[in-house]
């Protein structure tokens, strides 16, 4: 009986999120129920025959589960089940928090390894170090587990605990700790980039949470009080997004009141909504903006881009963003049930629909009944530049950044930074500061060589699978002597590429280092240097009339 109660149950659960899902984006008429009443009765007895009768027991909750996420796979990549499991999930989103003891994890040699310890937090104060080797949680050995369960791992309701067994230089330790409360930081630097001179302010923007409005206006008033505020980069790289209300918000301070921000549109016509400034803006008009954007820019962070460039309110640089134009909500299911749906699209106030992936095309089931429904071209912006949908926001002056190098990935693949910057230190107690010299660069080659570090490219990957390949064949005898001219060729090329790698390699070094000596914004500050995308950017609100000139104004 217990048993038949559950599936009942499950049953009912399932009818009423599928009645949900279908039920609010159909049209209410009674062909759409007619086809819901069919539909459910069909998925129900093909979910009881399989509970009751399947040959081997299954577990009905995950079988629930799974159904759900099936269906929620034939749409856009964003629709999401959340279960009562989720709840870390769902407040990471919001709010930018989550339960945990305020540490980073990586993988150093193949072993799960302390990267990062936020100060503060539990870790920090029950003596972690960045370097920790982690052996066991919660008396579980890590060392067949995949990295995504050894974070999640850590993380848990606040106030719960969690032990932890660590390797520190041989040393085996334990710690007993109690989750918190972490939360992430939204704006994770603010600054001018020169003070006393050239008064360009700097916000870099990690997150769209329910605090982003309120840290950017507070960051905008410092920059205004310092009486010296002649323009503003907002960095919305690696910036996923987040709420929309917060995009709208941050938007108001730097727009024109009145105007145009954002249209969002649902499947049926009464649904559209336009978004508009409501208050002055709290950056002045003659202070030149520039957004950095990148791949990874995505969601609110394509809204506040893309709403600057359709209204000539500032220039875009870097790379075209990720190309996300879908609006979600969250909706309670039940007690501890959640969806996130995708209950609209949005379009810039020119009117473009900046989607890439393509869902309506690729969907292999067919679910869609209008694929072309939002066919784009050319668009407008306020002043008469021309701009175009799909694909992410172009940046309206690209920089493009170079990938890093096989060598990069070889180096920290075997941890060499790593074991760098504790070997420095070591031999250098008390330093307050680092900066990447030629000097240390060549102590870091003689370094590795004393490690045996073994670089294998990916063309010596490539030579050793076409060795592999006709070993043992019946090729011409020729090719074995091709591939080792092949390979000495390769090896003449590898002797450069340690040269060739200088600039990111010692990047690499300072900010290893660097993570030990100063805080978490200073270190962003000691990057600056280094960052051609940034650089760009100063230059341009520097140069009235090149910045006039990208917005079509000269």
């Amino acid at each position: 009986m217990k048993r038949i109660f559950k599936l009942k149950y499950l049953s009912l659960l399932l009818l009423a999120g599928f009645t949900f899902f279908l039920g609010t984006t159909m049209e209410r008429n009674d062909d759409i129920y007619d086809k819901i009443n069919k539909n459910m009765d069909v998925f129900g007895k093909v979910y009881k025959e399989i509970a009751l009768n399947y040959v081997d027991e299954i577990d009905a909750d995950k079988f629930v589960k799974a159904g759900i996420e099936g269906m929620l796979g034939t749409l856009d990549p964003y629709t999401t089940y959340y279960d009562e499991n989720s709840k870390d999930q769902i407040d990471l989103i919001t709010a930018g928090k989550y339960g945990g003891i305020g540490v980073t994890i990586g993988v150093r040699d193949s072993v799960f390894t302390i990267t990062d310890v936020m100060n503060g937090y539990e870790a920090q104060k029950k003596g972690l170090r960045t370097g920790d080797k982690i052996i066991e949680i919660d008396g579980q050995d890590l060392r067949d587990t995949k990295y995504e369960k050894a974070r999640l791992m850590v993380r848990g309701p606040v106030g719960t605990s969690l032990s932890m067994k660590i390797d520190r230089e041989g040393e085996v330790l334990s710690f007993n700790l109690i989750r918190q409360e972490i939360i992430l930081k939204v704006v994770s630097y603010f600054g001018m980039i020169e003070p006393g001179s050239d008064g360009v302010g700097y916000i870099r923007l990690d997150r769209f949470t329910n605090n982003a409005v309120s840290e950017v206006e507070n960051a905008i008033k410092t920059f205004k009080a310092s009486g010296n505020f002649k323009g503003l980069i907002l960095d919305l790289r690696n910036n996923g997004g987040g709420l929309l209300d917060a995009a709208i918000g941050i938007l108001n301070k730097l727009v024109d009141k009145n105007s145009l921000l954002l249209i969002t549109k649902g499947k049926e016509t009464s649904s559209e909504k336009k978004y508009f400034s409501s208050e002055e803006p709290l950056v002045p008009k003659n202070v030149p903006v520039v957004i950095l954007t990148n791949e990874s820019t995505a969601s609110a962070s394509e809204i506040v881009a893309g709403a600057v460039q359709d209204l000539d309110r500032g220039v875009i640089v870097g790379t075209k963003s990720f190309g996300k134009g879908l609006v979600q909500q969250f909706r309670d299911l039940s007690n501890d049930k959640q969806m996130k749906i995708t209950t609209s699209k949005y379009f810039t106030p020119s009117g473009r629909w900046i989607q890439q992936k393509d869902y309506f095309q690729e969907n292999k089931f067919g679910v869609f009944l209008d694929k072309n429904k939002y066919s784009q071209s050319e668009f407008k912006t306020l002043g008469g530049r021309t701009v175009y949908a799909k694909g992410g926001i172009a940046p309206d002056v690209e920089i493009k950044v170079e990938g890093l190098s096989d060598i990069y990935y070889s180096l920290l693949s075997k941890d060499m930074f790593f074991k760098y910057a504790n070997n420095y230190l070591d031999k250098n107690p008390g330093l307050k500061s680092f900066k990447p010299t030629e000097e240390i660069f060549a102590d870091f080659k003689e370094f590795i060589a004393g490690k045996n570090f073994d670089y294998v490219s990916g063309a010596d990957k490539k030579i050793a699978d076409l060795r592999k390949a006709t070993d043992g064949k019946n090729f011409n005898p020729n090719i074995a002597d091709y591939l080792n001219k092949i390979q000495n060729e390769v090896a003449i090329e590898e002797t450069t590429e340690l040269e060739n790698a200088k600039e990111e390699i010692k990047r690499a070094i300072a900010e290893e280092i660097n993570k030990r000596l100063i805080s978490e914004t200073e270190q962003i500050a000691a990057t600056f240097e280094f960052d051609r995308q940034l650089q760009e950017a100063i230059k341009i609100v520097k140069n009235s009339s090149e910045y006039s000139r990208l917005l079509g104004k000269n």
